[in-house]
């Protein structure tokens, strides 16, 4: 059986979930916000 997880929210906390919950070996993690995530790092409305 495989493993998925969603998680709602791609600021701080949904970032460093996400990433607690690929090391605990989810095979899919999936990372839902209302703002389109940049390809790398800067400003995010609202931050």
């Amino acid at each position: 059986m495989s493993r998925r997880a969603v998680v709602v929210g791609a600021g701080l906390a949904g970032m460093l979930a996400a990433a607690v919950l690929a090391d605990a070996g989810v095979a899919e993690v999936v990372v839902v916000d209302r703002d389109e995530l940049p390809d790398g790092p800067r400003r995010r409305r609202g931050l």
